[in-house]
């Protein structure tokens, strides 16, 4: 039974990261396409707070090709958003998601310069399906904001290297210096000093896709009591192996990491004041396509925790349901609940929040 068109593009779209486009230009040689979207959310992060979080939010991406020769093409992007109710100052908010160029030939594969997805988000990408609540075990934003310093998203300031070929595909990026969090006192903020990231990863013709991807981020610190956990010098790195199944509306990912420093521990892990940790976590999502547009999906993690000299231990479990709706392929409608519960952190006894939200996208 083939799906409607809505319902394949539902997986994309849902993303608020994956901004659509429509060509404006076209001929022979050059393509421009713009493209962007409109989000709403309303989100609790925990239930019975009087709390809660709304946005408004806007994307905008402009790009450009050309093709140079026969077998090499060179291209360009840029991309936006502006929040109105900021989630870190609750005013107007512009940022920059993307800005890169890439030189690609069909033989060699391509490099790519600038703000962009990262080699580690190739194969990490498995586990960014949900659209208000982030992987936990998966540390793509761990940090709070796009994976940008860490470059485990959005990476700042890298330059990468692809290639792919009968379902193989291999990529690698180095990161250039980038400014992380701050203190609480805001006098020291964390640097990196490099970023390296591989991954590869195998496609094959019946939907299974395999990959492992390793990712090592050296900081530097310019004080002796360090922020946050991070001292100059310290290296968070994050090593996982993943999969996922995508078959007509069905996808079923898995990822397991092993990470020192790349996840903040407590109740809730994108907390600015938390420390960064040692831990193993492992996590896994589903969702189902159907014709009329309805897509539930399910995702459940575990963060372990790894005992170490300040005391840190424990696990954090996140458990979430959604439901999604497709009106029209750019029209899409979520709601998400989540429960954050951690077991015996620090010899604690245990403690659970539960939240959720509304989101919904219009692209164009």
């Amino acid at each position: 039974m083939k799906l409607k068109l809505s319902a394949v593009l539902i997986p994309t779209l849902l993303l608020a990261g994956q901004a659509s486009a429509i060509t404006v230009y076209e001929d022979d040689q050059t393509t421009f396409d713009v493209g962007g979207v409109f989000v709403l959310d309303a989100f609790q992060p925990k239930w019975g707070d009087d709390e809660i979080f709304s946005a408004g939010r806007s994307i905008l991406n402009f790009g450009f090709e050309r093709q140079l020769t026969a077998d090499t093409s060179i291209d360009a992007k840029l991309e936006w958003d502006q929040f109105l109710n900021s989630p870190s100052s609750g005013k107007s908010n512009f940022r920059n998601r993307l800005g890169y160029v890439t030189v690609k030939n069909d033989a060699l594969g391509s490099l790519r310069f600038g703000k962009q997805w990262s080699a580690y988000h190739d194969v990490a990408r498995y586990m960014d399906n949900m659209v208000i609540i982030d992987p936990d075990a998966t540390p793509i934003y761990s940090e709070g904001t796009d994976g940008g310093f860490a470059a485990t998203g959005r990476g700042d300031n890298l330059a990468a290297y692809r290639y792919s070929k009968d379902g193989l595909n291999v990529s690698a990026h180095y990161g250039f210096t980038s400014t992380g969090e701050a203190d609480s006192a805001a006098t020291t903020t964390v640097k990196r000093d490099h970023n390296i990231a591989a991954s590869t990863s195998y496609d094959f013709d019946f939907g299974l896709s395999l990959g492992a991807a390793y990712l090592e981020n050296k900081v530097s610190v310019d004080n002796t009591v360090g922020v946050n956990g991070l001292k100059d010098g310290d290296k968070q790195t994050a090593t996982t192996v993943g999969g996922q199944y995508v078959r007509g509306g069905l996808k079923v990912a898995t990822a397991y990491t092993k990470g020192e420093k790349i996840h903040k521990a407590g109740l809730l892990g994108g907390a600015s004041t938390a420390e960064w940790a040692d831990a193993d976590a492992f996590d896994v999502y589903a969702h189902y396509v159907f014709e009329s547009g309805f897509r539930p999906f399910a995702y459940a993690s575990n963060v372990n925790f790894k005992e170490d000299a300040r005391g840190i231990s424990g696990d954090r479990q996140v458990y979430a349901l959604g439901l999604a709706y497709s009106f029209t392929p750019e029209t899409i409608l979520t709601f998400e609940a989540k429960q954050n519960k951690l077991n015996e952190f620090n010899a604690d006894s245990s403690k659970t929040d539960n939240g959720g939200g509304f989101n919904f996208v219009y692209s164009f």
